[in-house]
């Protein structure tokens, strides 16, 4: 699954490499994954969805699905949420995968991207918020260039070799319950005994 999807070139990458693996698109922008989705038609590709839905209103029936979860050089309310660690961004996300799956972020921004520049020390002082998500931090290091490479991504070409590109993972525990579960569980009516 790969979140800021863009024009999903890398989940159509996936898609073609690894036939039985259902690889996702999720963008809140329709017009990259409209070009992803025609690609995808022409290619015959079956196993490959899009979804144009922002991170914030995910449906619930996408609720730890995700053996592993991308979001590649994300920008606007993705990579200000991200950067922020905002509940209203990384528990979304968190949530997307199953115990034990693994989310990567490829993240470059510079001080007129309006959050910062981003270094692997700022993400890696961003953790125990990514933990109260079920996140622990695996790793955040400078990424290669075949890292960057490898993402598939038309935004990383543009923003050229020269820029500093950061690699963050992180592993999903099973012991927090999902934020969807724990919605429901609030919804859910009460029976009185008797």
């Amino acid at each position: 699954m790969d979140v800021g999807a863009g024009d999903g070139g890398y989940v159509l990458h996936r898609a073609r490499t690894e036939p039985t693996t259902l690889a996702i698109a999720i963008d809140a922008s329709p017009d990259g994954l409209a070009r992803g989705a025609w690609r995808a038609k022409r290619a015959r590709l079956a196993n490959i969805a899009f979804l144009v839905e922002g991170v914030e209103r995910l449906p619930p029936q996408l609720s730890q699905i995700a053996h592993e979860v991308s979001v590649h050089f994300p920008w606007g309310s993705l990579l200000r949420g991200l950067v922020d660690a905002s509940p209203s961004i990384v528990g979304p996300i968190a949530d997307l995968l199953k115990p034990g799956a693994e989310l990567r972020v490829l993240i470059s921004a510079v001080d007129r991207d309006g959050v910062g520049e981003i270094t692997p020390s700022v993400l890696s002082a961003r953790s125990g918020a990514y933990a109260e998500h079920g996140l622990d931090l695996v790793g955040a290091s400078w990424a290669s260039p075949v890292a960057v490479r490898e993402s598939h991504s038309a935004w990383a070409k543009r923003l050229g070799a020269s820029r500093p590109v950061v690699l963050a993972r992180y592993s999903r525990h099973g012991l927090a319950p999902s934020r969807r579960t724990l919605d429901s569980r609030r919804r859910a009516p009460v029976s009185g005994g008797g």
